[in-house]
């Protein structure tokens, strides 16, 4: 099993876990739902969430030059949403994870679920992602991570680079840096 694989499974149990503490938190305090607008909210959150990893994935496909092995690439990505922020698809993920919790409706599983995969982004890109970008790219990302937050972006940044198409794949290659 590849390293993504694994990765990807360790984030499910940590999905499922949260999800089952949630669940049974819930059924032990019986907090009155989420009202509506806020759930109204979390739709938009999961919208938002969506277009992040989709505009990351693609970016990642076009530029990042994939190895066999999915997620994996071998070129340091730093233009379009990436020069808004290092790990737009980290945001997307969480966005889009607690912004469902939100819609769902139950304030116990929002919160649970939405504090473990908020920690475990942050630990997984402080521990593991940000090492292992440092130490495949070195001097490059030491200063891309200078000059661009990891997680929290300038909004409008974010907001702008959504709202434009995602140029051709041969205008973002010829700004490509290495």
């Amino acid at each position: 099993m590849g390293t993504m694989q694994r990765r990807f499974l360790g984030w499910l149990g940590l999905m499922a876990g949260s999800v089952a503490a949630g669940l049974a938190l819930h059924a032990a305090l019986r907090w009155p739902p989420i009202p509506g607008l806020l759930r109204a909210l979390g739709l938009l959150g999961m919208l938002l969430g969506l277009a992040l990893l989709r505009r990351s994935g693609r970016l990642l496909r076009l530029l990042g030059q994939p190895r066999e092995e999915w997620g994996i690439t071998t070129r340091l990505v730093v233009n379009d949403l990436y020069a808004c922020l290092r790990h737009p698809h980290h945001l997307g993920i969480g966005l889009f994870v607690s912004s469902l919790f939100l819609a769902v409706g139950l304030w116990e599983l929002f919160l649970v679920v939405s504090i473990a995969l908020w920690t475990g982004i942050l630990l997984f890109l402080r521990r593991v992602e940000e090492p292992e970008l440092l130490a495949k790219f070195g001097d490059a990302y030491r200063r891309y991570r200078q000059r661009v937050p990891m997680l929290l972006g300038s909004p409008g940044c974010v907001l702008r680079t959504l709202l434009r198409p995602l140029p051709e794949a041969s205008d973002l290659t010829s700004q490509k840096e290495t």
